[in-house]
């Protein structure tokens, strides 16, 4: 009787080792048989309808996701062709913004009909410091007062851009026609993703009139003509000694007129 009820107690026993054996774990969470992660996205190949099950956002520490999540026009809950159009609508739009200087959106998961993307970004670096090269305390004062940069600003190659516009602007105003005008961004080793912008700038030599030369004139003399263009004049001339000699061209224009 001994030897029965101890067989009786191990199949009883063996019995709930093979249930607790098809049960998950506590605490642990069943995934679809159908789950892949990070599954590879073939342009080429048939595009397949999913909804978004979730948005997550990397590397944008100064936006808030939503905010993020809105400049890409991408929603939870949207079917979208994985691949498809929209993905690659969604990267434009936050391309469009110039916040950026890298947009990567991936497919991190899937699970029958639903995708969890994941929108990678880097912010576009920011000024830490603007040194000048070859500009006087005076032109830099002007410079900065135009120009609008300060520390913290971002920096983009269209900003970059329009500096050397405005400064080259600048120095052709004061007779410089000729000046060279150069924008140069060092990493700042000292601060993560922050830009030290250097502007360097040759000015060479003023532009001067050296000789004035008036075709056409059959009423007056040319003597009386250029008088008549006062900060237009030729170098050399004695009745030019105290009139601008240098060059700058919408004073030209205006001389004209």
């Amino acid at each position: 009787m001994n030897k029965l009820s101890q067989i009786y107690r191990n199949l009883i026993a063996f019995a709930a080792l093979a249930l607790m054996a098809g049960q998950p774990a506590a605490g642990m969470v069943s995934q679809p048989a159908d789950t892949v992660y990070n599954p590879p996205v073939v342009f080429n190949s048939m595009p397949r309808s999913y909804e978004i099950a979730e948005i997550s956002v990397d590397g944008a520490d100064n936006y808030e996701d939503h905010i993020v999540i809105g400049y890409s026009g991408l929603k939870t809950g949207e079917r979208i062709e994985i691949p498809g159009d929209e993905l690659t609508q969604a990267m434009k739009r936050l391309w469009r913004q110039g916040l950026f200087s890298k947009v990567q959106i991936t497919v991190d998961k899937t699970a029958d009909d639903k995708a969890w993307l994941t929108i990678h970004l880097r912010e576009q670096p920011q000024i830490s410091k603007i040194e000048y090269q070859g500009v006087k305390k005076g032109e830099k004062n002007d410079l900065q007062e135009r120009l609008q940069l300060y520390e913290g600003n971002q920096v983009t190659q269209n900003i970059v851009n329009r500096a050397t516009m405005i400064i080259k602007a600048y120095y052709k105003e004061k007779g410089f026609g000729n000046a060279e005008v150069s924008i140069v961004l060092h990493e700042d080793l000292s601060a993560p993703n922050k830009m030290i912008v250097e502007i360097n700038v040759d000015k060479h030599d003023k532009l001067k009139v050296h000789k004035i030369y008036i075709d056409g004139n059959n009423v007056l003399s040319d003597r009386q003509l250029q008088r008549v263009m006062k900060k237009t004049n030729e170098k050399g001339k004695l009745i030019n000694l105290f009139r601008q000699k240098k060059f700058v061209e919408t004073d030209y224009k205006d001389d004209l007129n």
